[in-house]
């Protein structure tokens, strides 16, 4: 079992016998964002396990027992570590490479199996034949634990809690995920067959019962969930059931959708007739019902999957098969979903795939043409080279000079290892670096020595370093910056022992407009790290007071900044004349901690609340940046929840742990990028 480093997150409640799941909206394209995550689609059955005294109960979504279909599901639940706690994931099949299969479902639950109808309410399957077929409970969502509701915590931070409490099991896995290229993963799904996709904002609540447009399922095959209204007689073998006439569900009326009548053999339909029969009535469920003779009806109550060719021009699948039955689904949950490639790419996504907007001549690639992470290859290819040399990485080359020139001395890092860190943590990086200009804080002699700032592009750096021309009304503000879209250009920026990294709040397009308002709570010489922390929950208190999302990080120094995402509509005396109101409000809560002098020297040793960092060409420094400092600190988001965490510091992570904290919990500062706000009025 993973070491659990972080505390307990979330609001603190009893817990309930079961919440309702949370369900997808129908997408349609597959697209990359840093916003979001992407897991694959199980094609299995949606399972909730309620834990309780180390024992599991389990449900199907519309709260059915699903020990009936999974009964070593059910009882001693040793594959978490908690004393109570709602998990919600997917059991599935799996076929003889590991991939589920709904096919293999059927058979192993006994809905479909050897010897047996499908018949769900009929004799069971020969239970070895059934125990043959591999079980795996994939499970990718932590709702409640250990008597503290995670409903409101980020999804990211849930899935890490969740990682964090499992223990080795062969039947229960961690649904792991794919971070930013969907794209990529969506094309490896369909390579190998799979049912789709799922993308998740990295940032969403948890919505029981909600579909969800943070959710959104992406199919790879032509398949639909549909449910029974009635069925009409065949000829020959099939007199008795030649078709079940089915539809989906749209506006709250059960829509007519067409006939499945292929891939089902004898005990199938001899199990689905049983059942209709059971449930006959004497007049259509379908809010237009089809005018077919000799038609009989039953309650929609039997939900089937189907593998189609495509949907017709008056909304009826064309050459459809059965596939199987899905007895966890709720029928009046089916509607009618995209079809792969069918629809609008979603808009928040489509920034991702892009050219750069630089508004002046750039020779920077489209990040999805350009490979934004090292390779492990190439990071052996790093660590043995000599002290210097030439190093291909991201499909650059980069020269590397002095690489075992000691810059942090007092912890044993070198420039090598300054390098390695910008590169390692690319990923999580430059998303928040593209398409914004870049000015530089260099210490060639390290944080011991002299530095200075450094915003114009030097004219030694290779061609294909992303640049933009920022032309001011004040010739001595005018510079060709710096743009950071690639992990070669990472490198090469730490090759100049550009420690400390600061991009603009603004994007080279709109370079007035600012896509944050920035809070930066900057302490004086008297003041201790925890009232720095009494200001920040003040800020938090007032941001939830008025819905407004914020995110929070330790700066590696001694303070601590908030960064508002907004809609790039603001100019920047507008942010800064929101980021003022508040503060002073904040700020009259505790007077004898804040000053509001400009100078140092006459605050007192007070905290400054400078809303003045809201301006242009003025820049706070990145998430994941180093900080000039002996230790080599790293500029670190944190949540919320950490503020209250004994241990948190301002500088508590450092070049050499920050890779594992993001392996941990992912880019907590990911939702800066995605949910742009309109401000409110304060």
């Amino acid at each position: 079992m993973p070491h659990r480093t972080t505390s307990p997150t979330g609001t603190s409640a009893s817990m309930p016998d079961f919440v309702p799941p949370m369900l997808a909206t129908g997408g349609s394209r597959a697209f990359s964002d840093p916003g979001w995550i992407f897991e694959l689609k199980w094609d299995g059955y949606r399972v909730e396990a309620v834990v309780r005294g180390g024992r599991a109960r389990i449900w199907t979504r519309n709260r059915l027992d699903a020990a009936r279909y999974f009964p070593d599901l059910a009882g001693p639940a040793p594959w978490l570590d908690a004393r109570e706690a709602i998990v919600d994931g997917e059991v599935v099949a799996l076929d003889d490479q590991g991939r589920p299969n709904f096919s293999l479902l059927q058979d192993r639950t006994g809905v479909r199996g050897p010897g047996a109808a499908r018949d769900p309410d009929g004799p069971r399957p020969m239970a070895d034949a059934r125990a043959a077929i591999p079980l795996a409970y994939e499970v990718f969502d932590l709702l409640w634990l250990d008597g503290r509701s995670l409903l409101d915590t980020p999804l990211v931070e849930r899935k890490a809690r969740l990682r964090e409490r499992l223990r080795d099991d062969p039947l229960v896995h961690f649904a792991a995920h794919v971070e930013t290229d969907g794209e990529a993963f969506f094309e490896a799904i369909r390579e190998q067959g799979l049912e789709g996709l799922m993308a998740k904002r990295r940032e969403s609540r948890y919505e029981p019962g909600r579909r969800s447009h943070d959710w959104l399922k992406l199919k790879a095959r032509k398949e639909q969930e549909l449910v029974i209204g009635g069925w009409e007689p065949g000829l020959g073998s099939h007199a008795e059931l030649g078709a079940v006439l089915v539809g989906v569900y749209h506006d709250g009326e059960l829509r007519y959708a067409g006939e499945v009548g292929s891939g089902m053999d004898a005990r199938t339909r001899a199990g689905l007739l049983k059942r209709m029969r059971a449930a006959e009535r004497p007049d259509p469920p379908f809010a237009k019902p089809p005018r077919l003779r000799d038609v009989h009806w039953t309650e929609p109550t039997i939900v089937i999957r189907a593998e189609f060719t495509d949907w017709t021009s008056d909304d009826l699948v064309r050459q459809s098969t059965f596939k199987g039955l899905d007895p966890t689904k709720d029928p009046r949950d089916v509607v009618r979903e995209p079809l792969p490639g069918e629809g609008p790419t979603p808009p928040r996504a489509r920034a991702v795939t892009k050219p750069a907007r630089h508004s002046g001549p750039t020779k920077a690639t489209p990040p999805d043409q350009r490979k934004q992470a090292v390779t492990p290859a190439e990071l052996a290819a790093l660590d043995t080279m000599g002290k210097a040399g030439t190093w291909s990485v991201g499909g650059r080359t980069v020269s590397l000079t002095n690489l075992d020139k000691p810059l942090f001395p007092e912890v044993g890092l070198t420039k090598r290892d300054l390098v390695r860190y910008y590169v390692t943590v690319a990923p999580v990086l430059l998303p928040h670096l593209r398409d914004r200009g870049l000015t530089l804080d260099r210490w060639p002699d390290g944080p011991a020595g002299p530095h200075f700032w450094h915003k114009e592009i030097p004219t030694y750096a290779p061609d294909w370093v992303g640049r933009w021309h920022y032309q001011s009304s004040e010739p001595d503000q005018s510079h060709t910056y710096i743009v950071a879209d690639e992990v070669a250009t990472l490198a090469f920026l730490a090759n100049q022992a550009a420690i400390d990294l600061h991009p603009w709040t603004s994007r080279t397009g709109s370079p007035h407009r600012p896509t944050y308002a920035l809070i930066d709570i900057d302490p004086g010489p008297r003041t201790t790290f925890d009232a720095v922390l009494v200001i920040a929950r003040l800020y938090r208190t007032a941001l939830q007071h008025l819905g407004v999302r914020a995110y929070p990080k330790v700066t590696g120094k001694r303070g601590l900044q908030i960064w508002v995402p907004v809609e790039p509509r603001y100019e920047f005396r507008e942010t800064a004349a929101w980021v003022e109101g508040l503060s002073r409000a904040v700020g009259a809560i505790v007077p004898e901690l804040v000053s509001w002098q400009w100078s140092v020297k006459e605050r007192g040793g007070l905290i400054r609340l400078d809303y003045t960092q809201n301006a242009s060409n003025k820049t706070l420094v990145a998430p994941y940046a180093v900080r000039p400092l002996a230790t080599a600190p790293v500029s670190a988001p944190i949540t919320w929840d950490e503020l209250g965490e004994p241990g948190l510091r301002p500088d508590g992570w450092t070049i050499a742990t920050m890779p594992d904290r993001i392996r941990q919990v992912g880019d907590l500062f990911a939702g800066a990028l995605t949910y742009d706000q309109v401000l409110p009025s304060l």
